[in-house]
């Protein structure tokens, strides 16, 4: 019987509780800042979460046939993480971080059960700094289910076919028919679970022989759970499996160029080049870093080279290709939602190779176990800096173009990713919730971005449809309009004597859209209070009066805000110009457009009203005030003649008001 010194038993303890911490620090990872980062709340998040509040009211469908078709488990956890979190980001995010964390004890449980437990433990401490999985544990997508149920139907069947149990049979049937209420890519489990067995018949098939009853009892039991959506499939074949033929490649006249390109991609996201659909990955980030990358390929190697002594090796391999099918064969490959079957396996090939390392090294070497331990902690520990500072802060450009890796940035703040998540889709939903009064949305918000209907809460909310005119009694109220047509009609609602308040929407494109385009423009209307009037600032000729200025700050530095009236209609179009110069008279920065912006121009105003504009300049509030001044005035646009100052107390020169500005870029 082989002894272990004490020096040896420290070194494994050292391990394990390393271990637990990396697995804790990954805990960690999945519920930093959840439900704002990444901020927005996408289309398919937004839809699940509105099945979810039809869960509450009442509806209890066995799949919900919008969006494609979506199974059901992760929208009933959505339901119940809703009713306690509300219509918010957090309450649609908040069940994949816990099916984030419960998979990391199933993973453990998984490396147990196929290997020992020490493979657990570093099963899991993979997966707890393994970006990809990180990122599934922050957004409300049903994919991340599917890697739960496979870690826990295969540690249920591997220790069924262990101890011939007909009790963890059972439990491992019952588990995997459930998953086939998870994720879609489910379905290509059944060609992997043939896959395992014709490698269990031609290379043990004694073993195989024994447990035939075991094998019997787990078809079964998946068979009764999975009847009910199998019935309905049958009754509903083009909702349950209308988005599979949708992004198939097999039915392209140039499929076999696009496999060929596939196979690369698909083999290429374990260690080089992943995901780059900015939803589902940081763009390019493979599977693995460049230290977990090496005893995965070794892994695979060995289970290559010794494929009959390497069960456990070959069976997590041969998982692991058969679960990349649905992304090998499908559009946009790699795809990492559609690959996410492989999670609970490809995990469990590195840990056997630095389980077989740490074995290997400790009998070779005197304190073997301490170097091996120690070589083991660091790789992964430098694998959880990797992640932590990828995923939440900023990656930076050494070594990108040999790594394979197509991003450097701050992936959490950077605009692309708010677009593929659509932020300014949710900026416009806690606009609405904020707004005072009334509140009027053109419908097409709502039609067009689910993310607004889930998550704008205000009481007091009216949808119109574009053409429609407009009326209340409200003293206050506030109008989110479409930005590019029938805004005449809506506009009529603004009454006279009121202070308006233009505050165009913030930029924004689709996937697929080569352009930036303004999402919405905000219009508030309050009573104006006539007894607080005071003499206007400057006076032009042509009837329009700048009523003040102001400057705020911003997060972009200093705003200005300015208060426009008219005592007459104007007769033509006119332009405010707004010029940032240094004391040489050179132009930094400037602002042309019509006073009110271009969505309501003086030509629209009402009478008797106040129209506040903000005006937002590079380079104010950068230390450079005391150098700066801004000259400010307006102009007609066609002939580009400047319109006189009638009146003002302001210093002034060449028809355009004078405002110095301090270190601190305020006006005097």
């Amino acid at each position: 019987m082989q002894t272990i010194s004490h020096e040896d038993m420290i070194a494994q303890r050292v391990l394990t509780i390393c271990l637990l911490l990396l697995i804790a620090a990954g805990a960690t990872l999945r519920v930093h800042a959840l439900g704002h980062s990444p901020y927005g709340l996408y289309q398919d998040e937004a839809i699940n979460g509105l099945d979810a509040l039809r869960v509450l009211d009442g509806a209890h469908p066995l799949y919900f046939e919008a969006n494609n078709g979506r199974e059901p488990l992760f929208i009933y956890a959505m339901a119940a993480t809703i009713g306690m979190a509300g219509r918010t980001p957090l309450g649609v995010r908040a069940p994949a971080a816990i099916v984030g964390l419960l998979t990391l004890p199933a993973v453990y449980w998984m490396g147990s059960a196929l290997a020992n437990r020490r493979v657990g433990l570093l099963s899991a401490a993979i997966l707890a700094v393994t970006l990809w999985h990180v990122h599934l544990s922050h957004i409300g997508f049903r994919a991340i289910l599917l890697p739960l149920f496979t870690a826990l139907f295969l540690s249920a069947g591997a220790l069924a076919f262990k101890q011939k149990s007909r009790a963890w049979a059972v439990s491992a049937g019952a588990l995997y028919g459930a998953s086939f209420y998870t994720y879609l890519a489910v379905r290509f489990t059944p060609v992997a679970l043939l896959g395992i067995a014709l490698y269990g018949w031609l290379w043990h098939r004694d073993w195989l022989r024994q447990r035939t009853a075991i094998v019997l009892i787990i078809l079964s039991a998946a068979l009764i759970v999975a009847l009910p959506l199998g019935v309905y499939t049958l009754q509903y074949p083009e909702i349950v499996l209308g988005r599979s033929g949708q992004v198939a490649i097999w039915n392209r006249a140039d499929f076999p160029q696009v496999a060929v390109t596939n196979l690369f991609r698909t083999l290429g996201m374990f260690t080089w080049r992943g995901d780059t659909i900015w939803r589902h990955n940081v763009p390019g980030h493979p599977v693995f870093d460049p230290l977990l990358s090496i005893p995965f390929v070794a892994g695979v190697g060995l289970a290559l080279a010794r494929w009959r002594k390497r069960p456990v090796l070959v069976v997590c391999l041969i998982w692991t290709a058969v679960m990349a099918l649905p992304t090998f064969l499908a559009d946009d490959a790699p795809h990492f939602l559609r690959a996410v079957g492989v999670i609970p396996t490809v995990i469990v090939i590195p840990a056997l190779v630095l389980h077989e390392a740490w074995e290997a090294v400790s009998r070779a070497y005197r304190r073997g176990e301490a170097v091996a331990s120690a070589g083991i902690v660091v790789m992964l520990i430098l694998s959880l800096f990797l992640t932590a500072r990828d995923y939440f802060g900023c990656r930076p450009a050494p070594l990108i173009a040999l790594s394979g890796y197509s991003y450097v940035g701050c992936y959490q703040t950077d605009p692309v990713r708010g677009y593929f998540f659509q932020a300014e889709a949710t900026d416009l939903a806690d606009a609405i919730n904020q707004s005072q009064g009334t509140v009027f949305v053109d419908r097409r918000f709502w039609t067009t971005f689910p993310s607004v209907e889930f998550l704008a809460v205000h009481p007091d909310v009216s949808l119109y449809d574009e053409g429609k005119s407009l009326s209340t009694d409200a003293p206050s109220l506030t109008l989110f309009a479409w930005p590019y047509e029938g805004l005449d009609a809506a506009l009529n609602v603004l009454s006279e004597d009121s202070t308006i308040t233009v505050d165009p929407g913030p930029m924004t494109r689709g996937d697929l859209d080569p352009e930036l385009l303004r999402l919405y423009v905000q219009f508030s209307a309050a009573p104006r209070n006539t007894a607080e009037s005071s003499p206007p600032l400057a006076q032009f000729e042509n009837g329009l009066r700048l009523a003040d200025v102001r400057f705020t700050p911003s997060e972009k530095g200093e705003a200005m805000e300015l208060s426009w009236s008219q005592t007459q209609p104007p007769d033509q179009p006119m332009n405010v110009f707004v010029h940032l110069v240094d004391e040489a008279g050179n132009i930094i920065s400037q602002f042309d457009e019509p006073p009110g912006t271009i969505y309501y121009p003086p030509l629209s105003w009402r009478p008797g009203s106040v129209i506040i504009q903000t005006i937002r300049l590079s380079f104010l509030g950068t230390g450079q005030g005391r150098d700066l001044s801004i000259r400010l005035g307006l102009y007609d646009p066609t002939t580009g003649d400047r319109v006189h100052i009638a009146q003002t107390n302001l210093d002034q020169e060449d028809d355009a008001l004078l405002f110095h500005l301090s270190e601190k870029a305020g006006g005097d």
